[in-house]
C-alpha cells in the first residue's frame, strides 16, 4: 500500500515522541560527607543540581547517634534536620521546574516532648505562580521517639520552581499556631525529577506533522 505524506510525517511524529526525553529523577539523600554539620538561617548548600537553603532556625545534617535520646528511629544514614521551628527551602540551582515524587520523615520531639500536636508541611510555588501544598501525620513509634516514614503519589506537587518544608500546628488554618519550637523534622531521600524542554526530534516532527495535514486538506 503506497504511504500517503500524512501518513508518514503522523510515524515520524510518533517515533519522536518515543525518543523524547522523560523525567529524570533524583534523589537528595544528604549522604556526601561534605555536608555534614551545621546549617545557620540563610545558609545554603547544594546536592544533585539542587539548592537547599535553611531558614527561621538552624539545620544540621548528621546522623540519628547526634540527636540523643529524642532522634528518630529507622534511619541509619545521615538525614537533615530542622530544630525548633526550623524549615529548609528547596529550588533547582539552574531554576527549571521540578516535580516532588517522594520524601521520608519523621518528627524529633523537644525534651521533654510537648503535649502540642504539629504536622508536616510542604508548601511549594508553581512555575506559573500559583501556590500547592502537601500535609503529612506524624506516626508515633515506641515511647517518646518516631520512626522515619516514606510517602509517595504525591498528588499536585508539580511543576514547582520552589518548595519549602516545615512543621506547624493548626487551628483549622494554615500554620495559625505558634509551635513554640515544637516544629522540629527529620528529612530524608527526597526524590525530585525535572522534565527536559522538547527535543528537536519531536519538534521537527511536530512541524513535519502539521505540514501534512496542510497537505491532507488539499488533497
Amino acid at each position: 500500500m503506497k504511504k500517503t505524506p500524512w501518513r508518514t510525517a503522523l510515524g515520524a511524529l510518533f517515533a519522536a515522541a518515543l525518543l523524547a526525553p522523560t523525567a529524570q529523577a533524583d534523589v537528595i539523600d544528604f549522604e556526601p560527607a561534605a555536608l555534614a554539620g551545621v546549617y545557620l538561617p540563610g545558609e545554603s548548600f547544594s546536592q544533585g543540581g539542587y539548592l537547599l537553603t535553611a531558614l527561621n532556625d538552624f539545620g544540621v545534617i548528621d546522623t540519628a547517634a547526634a540527636l540523643g535520646m529524642q532522634a528518630p528511629t529507622g534511619n541509619d544514614t545521615q538525614f537533615y534536620f530542622a530544630s525548633n521551628d526550623g524549615r529548609l527551602r528547596l529550588t533547582r540551582s539552574d531554576g527549571q521546574a521540578f516535580n516532588l515524587e517522594a520524601l521520608s520523615l519523621a518528627f524529633v520531639p523537644l525534651d521533654p516532648p510537648s503535649l502540642q500536636v504539629t504536622q508536616f508541611w510542604a508548601f511549594g510555588t508553581r512555575a506559573d505562580g500559583s501556590a500547592v501544598n502537601a500535609t503529612f501525620g506524624y506516626v508515633p513509634g515506641n515511647g517518646s521517639t518516631y520512626p522515619f516514614i516514606t510517602h509517595a503519589g504525591l498528588a499536585g506537587m508539580t511543576d514547582l520552581v520552589s518548595i519549602e518544608f516545615r512543621s506547624c500546628a493548626s487551628d483549622g488554618l494554615f500554620c495559625s499556631v505558634p509551635t513554640q519550637n515544637n516544629g522540629q523534622f527529620a528529612l530524608d531521600n527526597i526524590s525530585v525529577s525535572v522534565v527536559p524542554e522538547p527535543g528537536a526530534a519531536l519538534l521537527m516532527a511536530l512541524g513535519l506533522a502539521g505540514l501534512a495535514l496542510r497537505a491532507r486538506r488539499s488533497a
